[in-house]
């Protein structure tokens, strides 16, 4: 269903020419919406298959409007022709908030699960 939402998105990027802003947004709820959904599917075991699939397909659209949309974002600010540099950057930056952001779920993971332990 991933390389679906890929495929069919792909047919979307003449559009994303011209709004890169918008469609990053885009890409950002489709992505936030289809890990959702693959995290409720065990909730709901009749409904699993479509769950996921249906997140699997909003994240593989989500993955191509994003980087789809990455190098114009990234154009506008590349006032030196230092375009290389802005993109290691933004890399190193995505990737210390995604780890970041891990720890901080682990954390929490952590917190809920011993705060539950007991009522369990």
């Amino acid at each position: 269903m991933q390389h679906v939402g890929k495929i069919i998105c792909s047919n979307l990027g003449a559009r994303m020419d011209s709004e890169p802003k918008r469609w990053r947004i885009i890409a950002d709820v489709l992505y936030d919406l289809g890990t959702g959904l693959e995290v409720l599917s065990p909730l709901c075991p009749q409904l699993f298959l479509e769950m996921a699939g249906i997140g699997n397909f909003a994240k593989g659209m989500a993955v191509v409007a994003a980087r789809a949309t990455r190098l114009p974002i990234y154009s506008s600010f590349a006032k030196e022709g230092n375009l290389s540099d802005l993109f290691a950057k933004g890399e190193a930056i995505s990737t210390l908030f995604n780890v970041l952001g891990i720890g901080v779920g682990i954390q929490l993971a952590s917190t809920v699960c011993s705060s539950m332990q007991g009522r369990v």
